[in-house]
């Protein structure tokens, strides 16, 4: 066996996995799209994810003060200091629940578990729904 062979057939693989997996994502999309229940649920809750997103991001006004930025019940203080930019990881959080539920939605739809995606996707807008109440909180007391 050549050496150069080696990394053809590790190429070729590559290449076969590749265009497997994006099959199944397409695959995966056109089933999701059929389904008009699901497909305005997903659209949805993207929506409302990016909207969480540009509400913190327009909320934040940088300081040179230390603001709060985490609040809790157990401890001493109930709410914990630390710099402005802490809060941007409210912004990752937004996009992380959008792109992992929306991930696992599918995962379970492409599963034939229809009922239990439908399940999921309404627990995830009850947790972008506290997420934004708690959010909404910690940036009043943030910038008082």
């Amino acid at each position: 066996m050549r050496p150069s062979q080696g990394r053809e057939q590790s190429s070729i693989l590559c290449t076969r996995t590749t265009k497997a997996m994006k099959e199944n994502i397409i695959t995966a999309l056109k089933l999701i799209i059929v389904d008009r229940l699901v497909t305005v649920l997903l659209s949805s809750f993207i929506l409302l994810c990016l909207a969480y997103c540009l509400y913190v991001g327009l909320s934040l006004r940088p300081s040179d003060l230390q603001v709060a930025v985490h609040y809790t019940s157990f401890g001493e203080t109930n709410f914990y200091r630390a710099k402005w930019y802490y809060l941007l990881s409210f912004i990752v959080f937004g996009l992380g629940l959008a792109a992992f539920h929306t991930i696992l939605t599918i995962k379970l739809y492409v599963q034939e578990r229809r009922q239990i995606a439908l399940a999921f996707i309404g627990l995830s807008f009850l947790l972008l729904l506290i997420a934004w109440i708690m959010t909404r909180s910690v940036l009043k007391v943030a910038f008082l």
